[in-house]
């Protein structure tokens, strides 16, 4: 699909779900840079991007709030990233990372086995209800692989706006450094998939996320582990569903310690 047209669709998609979130909900948003775009191969990259995407906006829209100070709220967060960017060498994406922030930790691989595969400049974007700009930034989208398993997305960006929700689980290091868990349920549908009223209710409670824009209905499941360490919002990200809480929770705690 042209690169043009997959924008739109995921543009449509974010639109339809910001528009069926109600107020309540909107009064928690949490915006932060969580979205990421690759696998293997470049169709399925494709494929699977938008579905990144929503899930992790819908993630951060549903489970706190965003504001900077004198600013506002944060309502409306763009993302792009240009696969012409990536690159596959560790020490090419740590050279790359110092040019947009010294300050952000990485690391090449981890204890459970997964290991730098590649990494993208990810662009983001916060706007308040006015488009007003209220953050905008660059930072390394970093994906890391282990065989036989999805592959997990980390970032680490500059953010004024504080990262306060009430997660499904949390952790506190001897640092003081707070880890917080999320798991959501995505349910992916194409743009005329009318929710049934248990669908709705459970995607107003913030326990589903209908995401528009597929050719046919698919369901994923997906976990996130977010931190503040040093001015720098850290995020872990991935679809896989075999992976723990206490694994992720440790992955973190390798980047943290790093």
């Amino acid at each position: 699909m042209d690169d043009f047209i997959l924008d739109k669709k995921i543009e449509a998609a974010l639109n339809k779900q910001a528009s069926g979130v109600h107020d309540g909900i909107l009064e928690r948003q949490r915006m932060q840079a969580a979205v990421h775009r690759r696998l293997k191969e470049e169709r399925n990259m494709r494929h699977r991007s938008w579905k990144v995407m929503a899930a992790a906006a819908a993630a951060v829209c549903l489970m706190g709030g965003m504001t900077a100070m004198g600013l506002g709220k944060a309502a409306v967060y763009i993302s792009h990233s240009n696969r012409n960017e990536a690159v596959n060498d560790y020490a090419a994406a740590e050279e790359m990372q110092k040019s947009y922030r010294t300050d952000v930790k990485m690391v090449e691989e981890f204890s459970n086995g997964y290991a730098f595969a590649e990494a993208v400049p990810h662009h983001s974007e916060a706007q308040d209800a006015d488009g007003n700009t209220i953050e905008a930034g660059t930072a390394m989208s970093v994906i890391y692989e282990r065989e036989g398993s999805e592959s997990v997305n980390f970032e680490g960006v500059y953010s004024s706006l504080p990262l306060d929700f009430e997660a499904d689980l949390s952790m506190t290091l001897d640092n003081g450094v707070v880890l917080r868990y999320s798991r959501m349920q995505n349910k992916f549908v194409p743009p005329d998939y009318v929710p049934t009223e248990e669908e709705q209710k459970l995607s107003e409670e913030g326990k589903l996320n209908l995401a528009y824009g597929s050719s046919e209905i698919e369901e994923m499941v997906s976990s996130m582990v977010q931190w503040e360490d040093g001015g720098i919002t850290y995020s872990l990200f991935t679809f896989d569903e075999a992976i723990t809480a206490e694994e992720m929770f440790q992955m973190a705690k390798e980047v943290v310690e790093s």
